[in-house]
């Protein structure tokens, strides 16, 4: 028998698996269409639900409908669909209060009570009390948690996000510059910890690196908060069409746009979080989202410290059954095959593996690569990049790797596109040229 529960700041979840906070693409904001729509995810096997990210803002604006633009991230195989660019205004998508609290009355009465409602809030620019009191009227309402939004990328598209980053005068919607500006967030948080008695958490943007990050989770952590969610979207740029002036890409205008972008390469930032902050700072929960897209990520994800995994990119690449298809994995594959009976058993299991460099012992002297002939097509990607130990040699075309120069680096295992690459240790029989006869 295996047992997903876990427990996260105090509070008893079915599963650690979640879907992160996001709004839907639609034409108008409907509670009840919401909340029937984040409902399919628990019945699906959800632990947990976010609200959408809710500004203090009484009532959504007449005329500013919900607009989305999407655009896929592709290149030439085989690295095919490498992500997702997603551009929208905030002050058309995310919602107001009026309809926050009433998604959140209809989520409490239509939930199983063993599952939590986790309010995610974007809050009055940079005002600590302003913070306080939306998160005070969310208590009030119902909410098992509350999740600072200091992340979303949105709020950097508009024309004022770089002037008022700079001055410091975050009077609106921020998102990742609030996040971003240590100075002005931690007056929040601590704001926003002493407004409430629930647990509450700081979802932390991408945009802070390491080695800051760390010194910003300690500050948060130090200001009270109970966890730290990582990461959200990422900020780009739309790529310029280089076949019409330059213009953007996205479907049906000609502009181009600051953006988020979403993906299974997020993942990385995301480990990066979770990582990090388990290594350097201790004794704050975290969950993961940004990036994960399969089954596996979770248990990566979850080996790195995070408590609770949330699907961002992983419901956009494949629907609701991302949910379902994760929590059977983890039941009647993953857990019973590794001897796991509960998912405190693996949690930041990976942590005690990460070292220094300089502590790594890289066994230069003992690791060679090979080339299945079997497979290879002599492509000469492998040969012909960055690495001098392969070579393509002629009458007959052939591939040839120099024992001496090689040392099992792993690049051509990486990047070959017919997985003909293998590496072994020395102590076996290495096979130093992969002969193909012409086609």
């Amino acid at each position: 028998m295996t047992d997903l529960s876990v427990t996260f700041v105090g509070k008893k979840l079915r599963s650690p698996i979640g879907v992160g906070s996001h709004a839907l693409v639609r034409a108008e904001h409907d509670p009840q269409a919401l909340c029937t729509h984040l409902k399919g995810y628990v019945d699906a096997g959800a632990g947990y639900v976010y609200t959408p990210f809710i500004s203090p803002e009484l009532k959504h604006p007449k005329g500013m409908a919900p607009v989305y633009k999407f655009q896929a991230m592709t290149a030439r195989e085989p690295f095919a669909r490498e992500g997702l660019l997603s551009a929208t205004d905030a002050e058309r998508i995310m919602s107001r209060l009026e309809e926050g609290l009433r998604l959140l009355d209809l989520l409490k009465k239509s939930l199983p009570s063993d599952v939590p409602v986790i309010a995610n809030l974007i809050g009055p620019g940079s005002d600590p009390e302003g913070w306080a009191k939306h998160c005070k009227k969310f208590e009030d309402a119902g909410a098992d948690i509350i999740e600072l939004n200091c992340s979303c990328p949105i709020p950097a598209a508009t024309a004022s996000a770089v002037e008022s980053y700079i001055a410091g005068d975050l009077s609106e919607a921020a998102g990742a510059l609030l996040g971003d500006s240590p100075a002005l967030l931690v007056p929040v948080v601590e704001a926003a910890v002493k407004a409430v008695k629930i647990p509450l958490g700081v979802k932390m943007t991408p945009e802070t690196g390491f080695p800051r990050l760390v010194g910003l989770a300690e500050a948060i952590k130090k200001a009270g908060a109970k966890f730290i969610t990582a990461i959200n979207a990422p900020i780009t740029c739309g790529p310029p069409d280089i076949y019409n002036d330059g213009k953007g890409k996205w479907a049906g205008i000609e502009d181009n746009l600051i953006c988020g972008v979403q993906g299974p390469m997020n993942r990385y930032l995301c480990y990066r979080n979770m990582a990090t902050i388990s290594m350097f700072v201790p004794g704050i929960e975290l969950a993961a989202c940004g990036g994960l897209v399969e089954p596996e990520h979770v248990v990566e994800a979850m080996m790195l410290g995070a408590r609770i995994a949330e699907f961002s990119a992983g419901l956009i690449w494949r629907g609701t059954r991302i949910i379902s298809d994760t929590i059977e994995f983890l039941e009647k594959d993953y857990m019973p095959r590794m001897g796991y009976q509960s998912v405190d058993d693996f949690i930041g299991v990976g942590i005690k593996h990460i070292k220094p460099c300089e502590e790594v012992d890289w066994r230069m002297e003992e690791c060679v690569s090979t080339t299945d002939p079997k497979r290879c097509v002599r492509c000469g990607i492998c040969a012909t990049g960055i690495c001098d130990a392969r070579s393509l040699k002629e009458n007959p075309l052939r591939l040839e790797v120099d024992e001496e120069m090689c040392y099992g680096c792993g690049l051509c295992l990486a990047v070959c596109p017919e997985h003909a690459v293998n590496i072994i240790e020395k102590k076996h029989k290495v096979i130093g040229v992969s002969f193909i006869p012409s086609r």
